[in-house]
């Protein structure tokens, strides 16, 4: 199968979008008032595990991407370039969300995120290193998170984790610890997909099973659904009555 896309990675990222489409519907409940989800409190309701979910199987993806390509040079542009063909993406929806709620601009969210850990994480992808260095640096780069957290700077440092007072946001996933978690999908993936292809309990996987489709045509346009998915969600609340703009 060298050379072809793999149906479970598609199937995984089509059930972590599904998962954060459904908690965004339950955010947008809430945060227009509509009380229709009067037991949802993002305060206590935390979307990180989805989140936690996405951002692995997107380091996986990493590996897979690059793990048919002999070429390192090839390799890291390849990545280069998709870092900042997300970075591009990100910056829409900093712009967007700064003239609709200045007040919660997005700074820094999942596709900030993903972009730049795209381009941090060629050497470790590139020079395929062994899975344990990605789990290393990735557990350490967790473990500061709560230490970060509690620091305080200018806004240059928001991307780090390190946030001024009165700092707020719709959307953040700074690179500590997120960019551990991104790690640990890499040395998942180079374990699982080493040079390209399955690995252990993966090579028992045939093709893909019809009732599968869906969630990997899912999996399959992830950005685009992720995109719009919000926007679309706001229509829809809008026809209904639900909320006025």
């Amino acid at each position: 199968m060298r050379g072809s896309r793999y149906f479970e990675l598609d199937a995984a990222r089509g059930v972590a979008l599904i998962l954060m489409i459904l908690y965004h519907i339950l955010f947008c409940l809430y945060f227009f008032k509509t009380g229709l989800a009067p037991w949802f409190d993002p305060y206590t309701m935390s979307g990180a595990p989805i989140a936690f979910l996405f951002v692995v199987i997107a380091g996986v993806s990493l590996v897979l991407s690059t793990g048919r390509e002999t070429d390192p040079v090839r390799s890291a542009k390849k990545l280069f370039f998709r870092g900042l063909y997300l970075l591009c993406f990100a910056t829409v929806i900093t712009i967007v969300t700064w003239l609709v709620y200045p007040a919660e601009t997005v700074v820094f969210g999942i596709l900030h995120l993903l972009g730049v850990s795209t381009i941090l994480t060629i050497p470790f992808v590139v020079m395929k290193v062994k899975p344990y260095i990605p789990l290393v640096f990735g557990i350490i780069c967790i473990a500061l998170s709560p230490i970060v957290s509690l620091l305080r700077g200018p806004a240059f440092l928001i991307p780090f984790g390190i946030t001024y007072n009165g700092f707020a946001t719709l959307d953040y996933e700074p690179l500590i610890p997120w960019f551990g978690v991104v790690l640990l999908g890499v040395a998942l993936g180079s374990v699982v997909y080493k040079d390209g292809i399955r690995h252990g309990i993966l090579t028992r996987l045939g093709e893909m099973p019809r009732g599968f489709a869906p969630l990997c045509f899912i999996g399959r346009h992830t950005l685009i659904i992720y995109l719009v998915h919000v926007p679309v969600i706001i229509g829809v609340l809008f026809l209904f009555g639900l909320v006025s703009l």
